[in-house]
């Protein structure tokens, strides 16, 4: 008997209610889940004007490097608690005339100089930082990617002149 129920009852989630139209059938999506490649995956590579090509890399990763959201380290760049970036990518006009900012690139070395000065002062995996507080990071950041910036200029010159 429970067979005979079981098979009359069987279409009744197929169909609309007084309806001869069927119903949408849902198919559960496994979850996406994110690669999880390294900061470093996707470089540009940009021939500097001296002419020697150099690896760069955007504002989205020096935000997967540190472990922050991109709106966040926008935010820290534009409120001074970052440096600006010392490479950018030319500004391009959209389709309605109005001009846009170019990438934000940073090289290797200054991903990974921020990385190391944000794990020296403990910031690495916190989730909230009070900048006000931590005032010398900021300085440390700026110090060290003006240093990377001679080096890699000096490097590039030196290169040049060989």
């Amino acid at each position: 008997m429970e067979d005979f129920i079981d098979e009359l009852f069987s279409t009744v989630d197929e169909y609309y209610p007084g309806s001869k139209r069927k119903r949408k059938t849902i198919v559960k999506e496994t979850p996406k889940v994110k690669d999880t490649v390294g900061w470093d995956a996707r470089p540009y590579v940009k021939t500097m004007p001296n002419g020697k090509d150099m690896e760069l890399f955007t504002l989205g990763a020096l935000s997967d490097a540190l472990g922050r959201p991109i709106i966040t380290v926008r935010t820290w760049t534009n409120n001074g608690q970052l440096p600006l970036p010392p490479y950018r990518l030319p500004s391009k006009p959209d389709k309605n005339g109005k001009i846009h900012a170019g990438r934000r690139l940073y090289s290797r070395a200054m991903v990974e100089s921020a990385v190391e000065i944000f794990q020296r002062n403990g910031l690495l995996h916190l989730d909230r930082i009070e900048w006000s507080q931590h005032q010398q990071v900021t300085k440390d950041i700026a110090e060290v990617w003006n240093q990377i910036r001679t080096n890699e200029n000096n490097a590039n010159t030196e290169n040049e002149e060989q």
